[in-house]
């Protein structure tokens, strides 16, 4: 492909001398370094300070430097055969260039080799459009070992997390899944303290895998009691931990990459172990098995991502990465024949390519609360996620914020499926009416909003603004930059008002008469209008976290 280097590597024996590339490169003009997992630290990190230790399970083997005007003129990846590997691009002070460091120490073996491909791409196209490039090898490369994504996992669902946290019981999930399916969520994920009568926050409870009695007394009747309601069951389940009052304790405690809190209460399990492997096989298999669970949320498997783990036992695999691999196969391969539309979310930055032969959906990183961080980690999830469904962070709010405040929260999220965590069987009547409105707007517009071709603006900003692009409508949301720039007219716009002022401004919206609806956050229509764009820019007024739809009159 023109303006695509490839650079084929065939490795020896990566556990005696690591692959190490390195190279300078005379990037100008670039604002920040895109990396797989970033936060809002969007920054162009200096050589010394930009190593990024990218495991199976956590981060991906991709970077890419771009410019104000959203251009990324260097693409940087690893081929999705790569597990583990330093990799690192930073700023070298000595020459003003952008050095590229990359030591490559675990590769799937492949017909005895371990063959990986690094892949420069120097075509200057917008950062997405070279970062779907990297997606679509990954794609080509895996093929049909990407686990297929059922269309449930694209929508709306309820999560207990913030509004139950691990004070969870039979009762209150069979509540939020009740009121949830009034509202259109199509599933309830149960998350931690199903598991625990200890809600101190802690998992010195956890590796046993099992319900607790008193909030939980029957769960495959607690299940069947939410399918009646028409509601999919998701469980939430953290493999890598054994705490010390676990009856798994005197079984694995000798089998752990180490203690995961200066209490040295909770461990991580080593995967390296067939039997421990075969215990965590066991507890993901169950749910689905015995108790008629439709899906799992698997989480701290970043646990596995381990600096220098202790020496490989004698067994199967030598890496730890390795037995992560051969732990998911094992769930995927037993939990496919029991229920072939099984759901699995990751959380990030669970972001691998390597993962997509596990996982279903993927959420945004915990951000309670704030709207702009759940914007950011949404699309970047969305940039990297191929064809897996991308979940924001589950929404909540103060029950007497604003009903601005509480759209804000939808208005963040608009690229990716909603989870909600807030009592929606208490909301007051204008919370009411906001939150049906946008769960409608996202299940109305999901063929544009999660399918269509995104294009977000400024990631050196945290994302001014995002749009996304199908053949039947153009949805830009503004967030920070109230100017719309249009590269062609569009039949029809929605522009989504994710400022703080009740103004937008368009470029390019054509000549031709239009017909102008202007809703508030809640849906309620204040404006409608029939006109003709003015040449330059056009100031339309559309209320904070409001929508206004300009729909192209046929003149006949």
């Amino acid at each position: 492909m023109a303006g695509v280097q490839l650079v084929e590597i065939v490795a020896a024996d990566l556990r005696v001398e690591p692959v190490r590339i390195r190279w300078t490169w005379p990037v100008e003009g670039a604002a920040t370094l895109w990396q797989a997992t970033q936060g809002s630290h969007r920054n162009l990190p200096t050589d010394w300070g930009s190593q990024r230790d990218v495991r199976s399970v956590r981060s991906a083997p991709v970077a890419a430097l771009v410019r104000t005007d959203d251009v990324s003129p260097l693409v940087v990846s690893l081929s999705s055969s790569v597990r583990g590997c330093d990799f690192a691009v930073g700023v070298n002070e000595e020459t003003a260039e952008h050095l590229v460091e990359l030591v490559v120490d675990d590769v799937e073996l492949v017909d005895g080799q371990h063959r990986f491909t690094l892949r420069i791409d120097l075509r200057a196209l917008h950062f997405a459009a070279g970062l779907r490039g990297v997606t679509d090898a990954w794609t080509a490369e895996l093929g049909e070992r990407i686990a297929p994504v059922p269309e449930i996992a694209r929508t709306a669902m309820y999560s207990t997390w913030y509004s139950d946290h691990q004070h969870v019981s039979e009762e209150s999930v069979e509540r939020h899944a009740s009121t949830g399916a009034q509202y259109g969520c199509s599933a309830v994920i149960v998350d931690d303290g199903w598991q625990t009568d200890n809600t101190q926050r802690g998992y010195a409870y956890c590796g046993d895998w099992e319900p607790t009695s008193s909030s939980f007394p029957d769960m495959a009747e607690h299940v069947r009691r939410v399918h009646a309601l028409g509601v999919d069951y998701v469980l939430w389940i953290a493999p890598p931990l054994m705490g010390r009052h676990s009856k798994a304790w005197d079984r694995f405690s000798d089998r752990a990459l180490g203690f995961l809190d200066e209490e040295q209460t909770t461990v991580a399990l080593d995967p390296r172990y067939p039997e421990v492997r075969e215990h965590l096989v066991e507890c993901c298999v169950r749910p689905v098995r015995d108790w008629g669970v439709d899906g799992l949320k698997i989480d701290f498997i970043d646990s596995w991502a381990w600096k220098n783990p202790p020496p490989a036992p004698e067994g199967d695999c030598a890496t730890v990465d390795e037995g992560v691999e051969l732990f998911f196969a094992a769930v995927r391969d037993e939990l496919q024949r029991l229920r072939p539309d099984l759901l699995i979310e990751f959380r990030q930055d669970y972001v691998n390519p390597r993962l997509w032969q596990y996982g279903t959906f993927l959420r945004a990183g915990d951000c309670a609360l704030d709207a702009v961080e759940n914007r950011v980690r949404t699309v970047d999830a969305r940039l990297l996620a191929g064809d897996r469904a991308v979940h924001s962070d589950m929404l909540m709010w103060h029950p007497e914020s604003s009903p601005e405040a509480v759209a804000e929260q939808f208005v963040g999220v608009l690229f990716s499926s909603a989870q909600v965590s807030v009592e929606l069987g208490s909301l007051p009547e204008a919370h009411d009416r906001v939150v049906r409105y946008w769960l409608d707007f996202l299940r109305d517009h999901a063929a544009t909003l999660l399918r269509g071709e995104l294009v977000p603006v400024r990631p050196d900003a945290r994302y001014t603004q995002v749009a996304a692009i199908s053949a039947e409508e153009t949805i830009v949301a503004v967030y920070s930059n109230p100017v719309v720039r249009l590269s062609a007219p569009a039949d029809v716009l929605i522009v989504v008002n994710g400022g703080n002022e009740p103004i937008v401004l368009l470029d390019g919206a054509g000549d031709g008469p239009v017909e102008v609806v202007v809703s508030d956050c809640s849906g309620i229509e204040v404006r409608r209008s029939s006109q003709t764009p003015p040449d330059g820019l056009w100031a339309i007024d559309v209320p904070v976290c409001g929508v206004a739809r300009i729909e192209r009159i046929a003149v006949t």
